[in-house]
């Protein structure tokens, strides 16, 4: 590791001495600073490539040339004449200040050219001219914008421009499959990108981007025109040693008014199709207006495939569409449809942890599922006219899991078998209506009218070789036991929102807000026994079990905010009145209360310039209980665990602060982030655990019966994280750090403790910056986590991972990414895990085919060791994983 790392460090001060730093400042005839200037180095001599800076709010600039070659350096900025300095090599000259001189020409008819112009600066728009960065090696739309500058692309198909993350993800100005990045930039061709647009604080409603505060960055891509109306795209297909296999299609059509976007994938390496980020983009459903809401219900069951599995096959495809019908109304829309199973193998030492001692149970735990998903969304939009907007938006979801474990539990070497099936089906329905209209550059309204409706049906059923859960269920005696449970919960919420925008002046603006959220569910669970006889013994409600519950949840809500400008201070506070009524009804009694709460709040910003801000944000809000925390029977939820909820529970009340800043330096190489987040409950809805040793034909049982209380226990969490990333010549280094602590109280077996969960984490990276050379990333992250409560106990992870890639020759591309994990747990015991991929790509310029091979693990490792706790366990899992897999590939190119 040092002697690559010296190894770099040479090779970049050889290159660095045959490149000069260029700077200098640009301004007016008044001196004064012109920021967001472009500066362009155009070479003399063919095959080098051309430099560009944008000066900082200093309207300073920094180039970096080849020392041995001759330049034009241009500057140009709207509503001036352009100004050219020509470099020349062995002159010395190392710097040059550009004065500006106004254009003639009204603002109004300046026709910018956009064919040599690799960026244009407008406002809060930054344009990437594509064949300006491009070499045309490469692939996918992520190869392209990492040689943009500013632009970086991670690991996870993430996108960041001058440090800000893009959270809006647009094709020809329409939202690509849920405006998500990773499926854009990993299945996107290189060769149709014409244009890149990044557009700062973006708003769909372009009249409401004055009032909205939006903070979202979108990214639009503006396709070539030989890419228009013509179907275009790749598709990939490999084989592999041991019947793996991998297919992949992207195709794509774009015309004026009509696109189709599909993409599909059939894999059994574990390759991801979906993650938990993408699949709430698809399922969102719900107007961005609305605070997002606690789901009564989870959908997730499933998001990504994955390599700590024996066994993954996944099949994906994607479809989405839109269509102008005519300036007026257009419609959009897509559909998602993905099948995934895998099979897993886990071994694990798990201690409980006990008011005075700790037993210790070995598990073997297998496990297969097989889950299916289907999702449909279609968004109606129609302009009434330039100052009036509505939206329709309707979505279909349907999932259904089918699971199956086998799990050995062994306590003191007397071994119990367990076997659980679960099927969950679950449908959603949501839907929403919104409506914009400014009435005058003073006066705009929003409406916006919410539905979200969900059924959740999942079956379980348990069987084992012994008796279990004596004293909680009520169980008779047979010679195998199963136990079935058939659960189902139904929830309905309609969200209505009307807020009224006041633009007093530039300085000074009055939003009212006025809502209502109603939340109705049903819930019910029964619970029996299976005899071997063919007879049932059902769990009664003399045992306590049997839920049948009718939950409602309203909030009135009328509120107000005054956002003001002092200087570079923009400030929001903020002031809510809401009437919340909650009302259960259950076979043991019917409960109801309602409270009339104020809920503050406050955001404020303050932009020292256009790029270094500094975000503070303040809230108070109730939080309640869902209705599974509020069923009042008992309900089986494993071999060993049975919940019971609390038909009494009231609001949860919390403290959020965050502060964020943000500094992004184009002239210094800079990028800094930090943050520090605290939240403070003072009112706490936690459950209270009882952990039970029993014997049962000479094996020893561990259960634990949990119940949902309200105290008055506070609950603490800080957390501080924050970020450095410099270019040191054509290197660039980034340290961080993320600090946590939470404090809490829990009661176990009646005794309650103060429990604190620590960690602190470090780590440094440093990748090459040059776009010439290859791309060589190496990084090393440790992380000290620690439990301090009944007992004590101290975990540290280690990670080093490094990357490599580098196209040798122009046909020709080498990848390669290794992975270094080391765990250790309490007892000093060290778990080493090392994985790593290499691949290699060929691809003739100007021809549809390509071919590569790739390997996957090829270290060829089984297995992994990770250690964890909770509130009352502390575990060490070891997961068994997917061989090494070597694939043949072939792609064809549209």
């Amino acid at each position: 590791m040092h002697k690559f790392l010296l190894l770099l460090l040479l090779f970049n001060s050889i290159v660095y001495s045959q490149s000069i730093s260029f700077t200098g400042t640009v301004s007016d005839t008044l001196n004064a600073p012109l920021e967001s200037a472009n500066v362009i180095a155009r070479p003399l001599k063919e095959g080098v490539p051309m430099r560009f800076a944008i000066a900082d709010h200093k309207g300073r600039y920094r180039l970096e040339l080849d020392s041995s070659v001759a330049y034009e350096i241009t500057v140009s900025y709207l509503g001036y004449k352009d100004e050219t300095f020509r470099y020349s090599p062995g002159s010395g000259a190392t710097s040059h200040d550009f004065l500006l001189k106004p254009s003639d020409e009204n603002l109004k008819e300046v026709v910018i050219n956009y064919d040599y112009q690799p960026v244009v600066v407008k406002k809060d728009t930054l344009i990437y001219d594509v064949k300006s960065f491009a070499s045309g090696n490469e692939r996918k739309m992520k190869e392209v914008l990492e040689k943009l500058p500013g632009v970086e692309v991670d690991k996870n198909g993430t996108v960041t421009v001058q440090g800000k993350k893009v959270t809006q993800m647009l094709v020809e100005g329409r939202s690509f499959f849920g405006g998500g990045s990773r499926l854009a930039v990993e299945n996107i061709p290189a060769d149709a990108l014409d244009k890149i647009e990044v557009i700062d604080h973006f708003n769909q409603v372009g009249f409401l981007k004055q009032v909205s505060d939006s903070d979202e960055l979108a990214m639009n891509v503006k396709l070539k025109e030989e890419k228009k109306k013509f179907l275009f795209g790749d598709v990939e297909a490999a084989l592999g040693n041991d019947r793996y296999y991998a297919a992949h299609a992207a195709l794509f059509y774009y015309s004026p008014k009509t696109t189709f976007n599909f993409i599909g994938d059939n894999n059994n390496v574990g390759q991801r199709t979906l993650t938990f980020d993408d699949m709430m983009r698809f399922s969102g459903g719900t107007s961005s207006f609305l605070n997002q809401r606690k789901p009564l219900s989870n959908l997730y069951a499933f998001t990504e495939g994955d390599q700590e599995v024996i066994e993954n096959k996944s099949q994906f495809s994607a479809l989405s569409f839109s269509h102008r019908v005519s300036d007026q109304f257009e419609i959009t829309g897509f559909g998602i449809f993905s099948k995934l199973f895998t099979a897993s193998f886990t071994e694990s030492v798990t201690e409980y942890l006990q008011n005075d001692s700790g037993t210790v149970e070995l598990r073997d735990y297998q496990s297969r599922n097989s889950a299916l998903m289907a999702l449909g969304n279609i968004k109606l939009d129609y302009d009434r006219q330039k100052n009036e907007k509505w939206y329709y938006n309707g979505q279909y979801q349907f999932s259904d899991n089918d699971f199956s474990s086998r799990l050995t539990s062994a306590i003191n070497g007397t071994a119990t078998l367990f076997e659980t099936l679960r099927d969950a089906e679950n449908q959603s329905v949501k839907q929403y209506l919104e409506w914009h209209k400014s009435y005058s550059p003073a006066h705009t309204t929003t409406l916006v009218i919410n539905q979200d409706y969900t059924k959740f049906a999942p079956e379980n059923s348990w069987n084992t070789d012994r008796d279990f859960l004596p004293g909680l269920i009520p169980l008779q005696e047979d010679i195998t036991y199963n136990v079935n449970q058939l659960k189902n919960i139904t929830t309905n919420n309609v969200d209505m929102l009307f807020r009224h925008y006041w633009v007093i002046n530039n300085l000074n603006h009055l939003y009212t807000v006025a809502g209502h959220n109603h939340s109705h569910a049903t819930l019910t669970t029964r619970e029996w026994q299976q005899l071997s006889s063919g007879s049932v013994n059902a769990f009664s409600a003399a045992d306590g079990f049997g839920n049948d519950l009718r939950y409602t949840l309203g909030d009135t809500y009328l509120g107000t905010e005054y956002k003001f400008m002092t200087g570079r201070l923009i400030t929001r506070p903020g002031l809510y009145l809401h009437r919340y009524r909650l009302a259960t009804r259950q076979p043991d009694g019917n409960n109801a209360f309602s409270r009339v709460l104020l809920e503050p709040q406050l955001n404020s910003d303050y932009e020292f310039n256009k790029s270094e801000s500094l975000k503070l944000s303040y809230r108070f809000s109730n939080d309640f209980a869902d209705p599974e925390q509020m069923a009042s029977r008992y309900t089986l939820q494993s071999y060993n665990s049975v919940f019971r909820g609390n038909a009494i529970l009231r609001n949860e009340r919390f403290h959020k602060v965050n502060l964020f800043y943000t500094k992004f330096s184009a002239y210094r190489g800079l990028s800094a982030h930090g943050g520090v987040s605290f939240s403070r409950k003072v009112r706490t809805i936690r459950n209270d655990v009882e952990v039970v040793e029993t014997t049962q034909g000479g094996a020893i049982l561990l259960n634990n019966f949990t119940t949902p209380v309200l105290t008055d226990n506070p609950e603490t969490n800080w957390s501080t994280y924050g970020s450095l990333e410099k270019k040191f010549w054509y290197l660039s280094v980034k340290v961080y750090s993320r600090l946590s602590w939470f404090e809490y109280t829990q009661r176990l077996n009646g005794v309650g403790s103060i429990n604190s969960r620590n960690s602190r984490q470090v780590g440094i990276s440093l990748r090459t910056a040059n776009k010439k050379w290859p791309y060589i990333s190496v990084g090393y992250d440790k992380t000290w986590s620690s439990f301090k409560g009944i007992t004590r106990s101290n975990y540290e992870n280690e990670v080093f991972e490094s990357s490599f890639a580098y196209e040798f020759i122009p046909q020709f591309t080498f990848k390669a990414d290794y992975t270094y994990f080391n765990n250790t747990d309490p007892q000093g015991q060290h778990n080493v895990f090392q994985t790593g991929n290499i691949s290699m790509a060929y691809q003739k310029k100007n021809s549809p085919w390509g071919f590569d091979i790739r390997v996957n693990n090829f270290l060829n490792n089984k297995e992994k060791t990770t250690s964890s706790f909770s509130d009352f366990t502390i575990s060490r899992q070891t997961v068994h994983l997917l061989p090494r897999i070597i694939l043949c590939g072939v792609r064809y190119t549209l």
